[in-house]
């Protein structure tokens, strides 16, 4: 008995040192500051869309360089694939069916008019790999061990979980975002970094 009490303790100690090894070292500040600087990224994983007229799912991979981001999404929205790319000053969309992409200013403007979708676009490159936008103000909540768990911005609320490290980066792999009677969950398959 006492040999099996000695072993389950130390088989305690040993997980919760290795939980430990793996946590996130530095407070929020530190870890947020650590992301401010990570603007060469790609993410894939599953997306659903909740409107209040339907649910829609499908397979979501963003590409980010900087400024300028492709949002390539198949499945939802009707049969085959929708595109979203641009940079700072210029946005495209592309849905199923359409011979030519529509041009706009903004991706926003794009997605208010051909999706009725009032939805920060520019500011999600942020949000993506758990930060706030410095555009404008954010209410924020941290975990112990000060990643984002909750943030609201925009009239949005953005819940985050299973964090995961990637090259020497925090970042999400499940993101719930809900506001103005729609819903998005983005769970992230892969992250790959650039920079």
């Amino acid at each position: 008995m006492t040999f099996c009490k000695s072993f389950l303790m130390a088989l305690a100690v040993i997980t919760l040192t290795a939980c430990t090894s793996f946590m996130p070292r530095g407070g929020q500040s530190e870890l947020q500051s650590q992301l401010a600087g990570l603007d060469t990224w790609q993410v894939r994983g599953k997306l659903s869309v909740t409107s209040p007229d339907d649910t829609v799912t499908g397979y979501l991979t963003w590409e980010q360089h900087k400024q300028t981001y492709d949002l390539f999404i198949s499945g939802p929205f009707g049969s085959g694939a929708s595109r979203l790319s641009g940079s700072k000053n210029k946005a495209e969309l592309t849905l199923p069916g359409w011979d030519n992409p529509e041009v706009a200013r903004s991706p926003e403007q794009l997605m208010q008019t051909h999706m009725g979708w009032n939805f920060p676009v520019s500011d999600i490159r942020y949000w993506v790999k758990g930060q706030p936008s410095p555009a404008n103000h954010a209410d924020t909540e941290y975990d112990a061990n000060g990643l984002l768990s909750t943030l609201r911005q925009h009239g949005w609320e953005v819940k985050y979980s299973r964090y995961q490290q990637q090259n020497g980066y925090w970042l999400p792999g499940l993101i719930k975002i809900s506001g103005y009677n729609f819903r998005f969950i983005f769970s992230i398959k892969e992250w790959t970094l650039n920079g």
